[in-house]
């Protein structure tokens, strides 16, 4: 049983059950971690399976998300949509499908004391990698609404995972904005422009400072 006085609640925190070879990945942060093991954490690692799946199963929930989005902007679905929308969501159950889920009992107490059942994944208690994949997948579950916020960052040279903290954010920083900014083709443009009307200017000169030299010697 869980107590918040003992459980920080942004903690991460791993349940052994009964089996000395099993356990259950709890989550009970409420936000989403950007440290060693979180999700973000897991996702950037490079030349991991359980990442892989992992980010396989973020995109098909995007997926899902975005089709949802498209539905609402159309007030009804039309046959395709909702065939799409049945696919997807297919498709997110079958890749669930393949880890145990087992329900537990979590109690919460202090003044707000409840208890609720949630459906927890359980695996093997020596294998840290499948851990870390279990409590993203948990993650990605109990939060399911936020799922789209998680996301690849716009700039091609980087391409890290970050938790979007506006709807609009398409970058993992002001760095990498900045740089694709500057590195875009809008300023490619504005830079052509720019350089056009300069050696225009400067030809202009060039041609005055002539014509001025060639009075002088008359």
């Amino acid at each position: 049983m869980y107590c918040n006085a003992c459980m920080d609640s942004t903690s991460r925190k791993l349940r052994n059950t009964k089996s000395p070879n099993t356990q259950t990945v709890s989550l009970s942060t409420g936000r989403m971690g950007l440290g060693e093991g979180s999700v973000i954490g897991l996702l950037n690692m490079e030349r991991n399976a359980g990442a892989k799946r992992v980010a396989e199963l973020v995109e098909a929930c995007r997926r899902v998300s975005q089709l949802m989005e498209s539905i609402k902007a159309s007030s009804a679905p039309n046959g395709k949509q909702s065939a799409e929308v049945y696919n997807a969501l297919n498709d997110i159950n079958s890749r669930l499908s393949t880890y145990q889920w087992l329900p537990g009992v979590l109690g919460f107490m202090g003044a707000a004391s409840h208890f609720k059942v949630q459906f927890m994944i359980v695996g093997k208690s020596n294998d840290t990698a499948l851990a870390l994949e279990h409590y993203a997948i948990q993650w990605i579950v109990d939060h399911i609404d936020a799922v789209h916020r998680i996301r690849r960052c716009h700039r091609l040279q980087c391409r890290k995972w970050f938790f979007a903290v506006t709807e609009h954010q398409k970058y993992c920083g002001d760095n990498c904005r900045q740089r694709d900014a500057s590195q875009g083709e809008s300023f490619k443009e504005k830079r052509r422009i720019y350089m056009k009307k300069y050696r225009s200017e400067e030809a202009e000169r060039d041609a005055l400072a002539k014509r001025l030299a060639k009075g002088k010697r008359k």
